[in-house]
């Protein structure tokens, strides 16, 4: 895989997380309800997203 298509399919990963997140926060605060676990655990995994776009940003630049 190029590494042009390894960073684009990393940034589809990081804008999913993003929606989802931002679509559960929506819901809780409609609800009138904080955090939960399953945003918790979003949360993270947008982190961890996150992490590998920065990650493989300096590669795609060798």
């Amino acid at each position: 895989m190029s590494r042009g298509r390894e960073i684009e399919l990393l940034r589809a990963d990081v804008l999913y997380y993003r929606d989802r997140v931002a679509l559960l926060r929506a819901k809780l605060y409609r609800w009138g309800e904080g955090s939960n676990p399953h945003l918790r655990e979003l949360e993270a995994e947008l982190e961890r997203a996150e992490q590998r776009l920065r990650a493989a940003r300096p590669r795609a630049d060798l």
